[in-house]
């Protein structure tokens, strides 16, 4: 059964393995992701909300450092070393951050929830990291286009389990820090894995050519229009992610003030997005790639996003935007943030980032590993920041308004549809020039 099912999806015989180690490796990561967010968003929003602001600028900073470091050392260790030490510091760190929360005085218990909300972020981008990595080196490229679109359906699966299983185990986790243990249990169990694989597999070793280095500097690849549009597409895409979140998350605790019925929604809502992003994954997004192509897959983030924004407007004009003064019609404008962050986090997982990978396809393959690390992590990583130092600036203001945050995100829309436009010709131009050096060869 399980052969055929590998077999209906693509899956060569001498593949399986490879594959159910990358499934089995998703799917630890996937439970550990749920988890974890789940409790350090809900612990964080329940006692420290009116420091949200200062947690994305945080968390901004954080994860910039984290992919920095991170993309340092790939050029200079065996990937699979930098993954399983990787892999190893967030075990300790899970570890400690549950050893401070439980034995520590109430300021120290604080600052605990604060880094562990902050580290949400920069920990899931350093899984994606090497999960995805690990991925590159374990399939060539022909077997990677076969496979992309679904292998990660382990994670996603894990995911969704966790998050629709956190409201049904409160009477064995009375308390949401103690959710900590299964995120360490999980992240074990991807190390274990990975550790599998390592042994296993002969993964592509890091190259020694002095050149890989030099050729891969921020210096160097920001000089390629082609790079530079790539980055600056997923730093819009970041911002206007990071504001819808900001403006959720301000509004969801006033929603739900009580901790426990706080970490149900959120475990719910979450279970919801990654859902619906694996129903879209398996059903819709070959047809709108297939159908539509690149470009128009791109498109419809941003047009989302906008059509909901434009909601949230106007439900916050129409019926009130904040629960102290329209208490009865409030519940409108805070539907049109929740489905508008839905929708944005689901797109995002399930359409945008896949296609995005693809994106990198036509760049040097010496160099490709290299490159596409520093922007999926650092610049990813310096969208949230720079969404952080907006949010914070924003804040300071005494007459801004939430309501006013939809405007902003239609502004960056219009960015967004911009660059598409750009980035799609100048793929087009790396593929043609691509196509004509092979033929001169």
């Amino acid at each position: 059964m399980k052969k055929n099912a590998l077999a209906f999806l693509g899956v060569q015989q001498e593949e399986q393995t490879q594959v159910y180690l990358m499934l089995a490796t998703g799917f630890f990561m996937g439970i550990f992701i749920a988890t974890f967010q789940v409790t350090a968003e809900s612990l964080f929003l329940n006692k420290l909300s009116d420091q949200l602001d200062k947690a994305f600028l945080i968390s901004g900073v954080l994860g910039i450092v984290s992919t920095l470091v991170f993309s340092f050392f790939q050029n200079r260790i065996k990937f699979v070393t930098l993954t399983i030490g990787s892999m190893v510091l967030i075990v300790l760190a899970t570890f400690g951050l549950y050893y401070f929360y439980h034995n520590s005085n109430e300021n120290i218990q604080n600052g605990t929830m604060f880094l562990m909300y902050c580290l949400i972020g920069p920990i899931t981008a350093i899984l994606l990291l090497c999960y995805w990595g690990i991925f590159g080196r374990l399939f060539n490229f022909k077997q990677s286009k076969r496979i992309i679109g679904w292998i990660d359906t382990g994670q996603l699966i894990a995911i969704i389990l966790a998050n629709f299983l956190i409201p049904f185990t409160s009477f064995l986790f009375p308390d949401t820090s103690n959710y900590l243990i299964i995120c360490n249990i999980s992240v074990i169990g991807s190390l274990v894995c990975l550790i599998i694989i390592a042994i296993k597999f002969n993964l592509a070793r890091v190259s020694s050519d002095p050149t890989g280095k030099e050729e891969t500097k921020f210096s160097k690849i920001l000089k390629d229009k082609y790079i530079l549009l790539l980055s600056v597409f997923l730093v819009i895409s970041m911002v206007t992610f990071s504001f819808n979140q900001f403006t959720f998350q301000t509004l969801l605790n006033k929603q739900y003030p009580d901790q426990r019925d706080l970490t149900n929604f959120l475990a719910f809502f979450n279970g919801a997005i990654y859902a619906l992003s694996l129903l879209m994954q398996l059903f819709v997004n070959d047809r709108i790639m297939s159908t539509y192509g690149i470009r128009i897959s791109l498109f419809i983030l941003p047009a989302v996003v906008a059509l909901l924004s434009v909601g949230a407007l106007l439900a916050g004009g129409l019926f009130g935007y904040d629960i102290g003064t329209s208490p009865q019609t409030y519940i409108y404008f805070f539907l049109f943030v929740a489905v508008t962050r839905l929708f944005n986090s689901m797109i995002k997982d399930s359409l945008e980032n896949p296609v995005y990978k693809l994106l990198f396809i036509p760049l040097d393959s010496r160099y490709r590993f290299g490159i596409q690390t520093k922007v999926e992590g650092v610049v990813n990583e310096s969208g949230r920041f720079i969404a952080g130092i907006f949010i914070f600036l924003f804040t300071l203001a005494p007459f801004f308004k939430i309501v006013w945050i939809p405007v902003i995100v239609l502004g960056l829309v219009i960015a967004y549809f911009r660059v598409i436009q750009n980035l799609y010709q100048e793929y087009k131009n790396k593929i043609r020039s691509k196509l004509e050096h092979t033929d001169a060869h």
